[in-house]
């Protein structure tokens, strides 16, 4: 389920959480998304991989990234399998959540890092290992799964003005996903790019949700680059 744009200046999402704040506002999570773009692509680059810009229809977008990472083997044996995950079947809580993401291949091979964030109300933290660490929160609130992540801070940002309005114009840009303002408790304020869905989903979606939000904040870091120090 798309979440609605923001209308005028980008709208604070009223859907988070006193833990997620707690959690994103320690010294260590403070780094915008462009700094663990910066990383993954500083590795790739070190390590030999070479960019290659791929058109294909939206829903194949979650196959492409399974080819990628197959294709970024020395020698590429047998064939393109998708992964199967569980349904949902009942609404999920953050338990039951976080025990079904503890089974999924990438946890299991460290490709993420998965860890319970406890609080009033606790949320699953997805560190993306391979996309440099990029941290990724997820909530169950009432009868929406909330997936999110903190783009920049405004302190990164040269021209806030400028930025707003292209943030306003970029809503075809970034399917499945929105941006909007957020106060952290120490006072800093944040943008965060942010998808929602029914909590009723099956996983397949959730991961779905989870990658595309991955997939989107590498986009916008590229696609607002010029607005960042």
């Amino acid at each position: 389920m798309k979440s609605s744009s923001p209308s005028g200046p980008p709208a604070e999402p009223v859907t988070d959480t006193a833990s997620r704040k707690g959690e994103r506002s320690k010294p260590s999570a403070k780094k915008p998304s462009s700094f663990y773009m910066k990383q993954m692509r500083a590795g790739l680059g070190a390590a030999g991989y070479v960019k290659h810009e791929t058109w294909v229809l939206p829903e194949n977008r979650s196959l492409l990234k399974q080819m990628e990472k197959q294709l970024r083997q020395p020698i590429l044996a047998g064939s393109f399998m998708s992964e199967n995950y569980m349904s949902a079947g009942t609404n999920w809580n953050i338990d039951r959540l976080f025990s079904a993401f503890q089974a999924l291949d990438e946890v299991v091979s460290n490709d993420i890092t998965l860890s319970l964030v406890q609080g009033s109300e606790s949320s699953i933290k997805l560190e993306m290992n391979d996309f440099g660490g990029l941290p990724i929160y997820i909530a169950v609130v009432g009868e929406q799964i909330i997936v999110d992540t903190v783009l920049v801070d405004v302190e990164s940002i040269k021209d806030v003005p400028a930025f707003n309005d292209a943030v306003l114009r970029s809503r075809e840009l970034f399917p499945l996903s929105s941006i909007g303002i957020e106060s952290m408790p120490n006072g800093q304020i944040v943008y965060n790019m942010f998808g929602a869905l029914s909590s009723d989903s099956s996983l397949t979606n959730v991961v779905t949700e989870v990658k595309t939000l991955v997939d989107n904040v590498q986009r916008a870091s590229e696609a607002f680059e010029r607005f960042f120090h």
